[in-house]
């Protein structure tokens, strides 16, 4: 099956991202003199000005090539007048890992899989012969488990079902780990895992349909990845996308419930989400895994997508702290109450509908109105003792 074409025009020696993108299931070719279109391309802007232009110009005169472009201090002119709305930008220098992500989210974003290992990727079917749709996606992420990322998820999904009207999907893409039905009555009928021996011409409207459930007292939609841990390694990124881009166009908000690491379809998942909101706890731990993530995000172009929700903020590190440890400002903060969260997890029942009147339900929808609004979610929170010394010395370090 044949490969996924990228056109890789570097100023520095290529060596080690050739061979990330080889390794990716990519082809990359250096020049276009077969006189055929590649599936996309990446090309430095520090390379010699007449010759960075004349190859911008045959890529986009006639052929519409998808184009990641390499700067380092300033956009040349040629490519912010003349770009088509198809192309993206990213800070030199630009790891191999994250040439690979963005190049990944070019394919997604213009409506086709990814490569696997072995190279091969399937054109859309006709019943999903369209790009992503218009429906915004928010992915909650954290880097390890243990911070409360299922409790926002969930509840954020239903609080913006209620604020909106809207129909609202909650993706749950923690493959392995999660199940979002275990802490929400939804009845479970099939997963994305039951599809996954079925051709991507069989992945349809109907069949992503039929693998969603409903929430009935909160009418919110709810689709997973399945329930057992051994059908984990069949779910694919294809299928994961696939799906994705089939919630977006049915959905005015999809709520995406990701797996905490760095594998290939949780970075999948983040690429082409509108929103990442990391969920991190005022301890020095999820703390310093947080700043890592965010390094990554940064260097891969995800950076200004991401928004952070500090869980369970009564306690632990002030958010000023944490807001200097991260490099950005806290965008809403949820309260500690788990006795309550543990009573509305045995009942099934979201914790804004158990008790909506609590700080913990205003807190979490709070949260949903980062999106439903654009509102600002931080409350004031009691000051805490300053860990700030060994919190930023750590993360240094890390």
């Amino acid at each position: 099956m044949q490969r996924p074409t990228v056109l890789l025009a570097l100023a520095e020696d290529s060596g080690a991202h050739r061979r990330a993108l080889t390794a990716a299931g990519f082809e990359v070719v250096d020049d276009l003199t077969d006189g055929s279109a590649p599936d996309l391309a990446v090309l430095d802007c520090d390379l010699p000005a007449t010759m960075a232009e004349d190859l911008y110009s045959r890529l986009h005169d006639g052929m519409s090539v998808p184009t990641l472009l390499l700067f380092g201090q300033d956009i040349p002119e040629f490519a912010t007048s003349r770009s088509d709305g198809s192309d993206e930008f990213a800070v030199k220098p630009i790891p191999e890992d994250g040439l690979v992500y963005r190049a990944q989210a070019l394919l997604i974003r213009g409506g086709k899989h990814v490569p696997g290992e072995e190279g091969g990727w399937a054109s859309p079917t006709d019943d999903d012969a369209s790009t992503i749709g218009e429906g915004r996606v928010i992915s909650i992420f954290a880097p390890k488990g243990g911070v409360g990322k299922t409790t926002v998820a969930v509840n954020m999904a239903v609080a913006l079902r209620d604020q909106t009207r809207s129909r609202v999907l909650l993706f749950d893409a923690d493959v392995g780990v999660g199940n979002v039905t275990s802490v929400l009555a939804a009845p479970y009928r099939m997963g994305l895992s039951d599809l996954a021996d079925s051709p991507p011409e069989e992945w349809t409207d109907a069949a992503f349909d039929h693998a969603t459930t409903e929430h009935a007292a909160s009418g919110l939609r709810v689709m997973t990845w399945g329930t057992d841990p051994g059908e984990s390694e069949r779910i694919t990124v294809d299928l994961l996308i696939a799906a994705l881009r089939w919630a977006r166009r049915h959905h005015s908000y999809v709520v995406v419930d990701n797996h905490p690491g760095y594998d290939d379809r949780t970075m999948a998942m983040l690429t082409v989400s509108n929103d990442i909101f990391l969920v991190v706890t005022p301890e020095i731990g999820p703390i310093r895994n947080s700043a890592q993530f965010l390094d990554l995000a940064r260097e891969v172009g995800l950076g200004d997508t991401v928004k952070v929700i500090v869980n369970r903020a009564n306690h632990g590190v002030r958010i000023a702290d944490i807001e200097q440890a991260l490099k950005l400002p806290v965008s809403a903060t949820i309260i500690s109450n788990g006795p309550k969260a543990v009573i509305a997890s045995n009942e099934g029942s979201p914790l804004v509908h158990r008790f909506p009147k609590d700080r913990l339900a205003t807190d979490l929808h709070g949260v949903a109105r980062l999106v439903s609004s654009g509102g600002d979610g931080v409350a004031p929170v009691p000051a805490r003792r300053s860990w700030i010394a060994a919190l930023v010395s750590r993360t240094s370090n890390a």
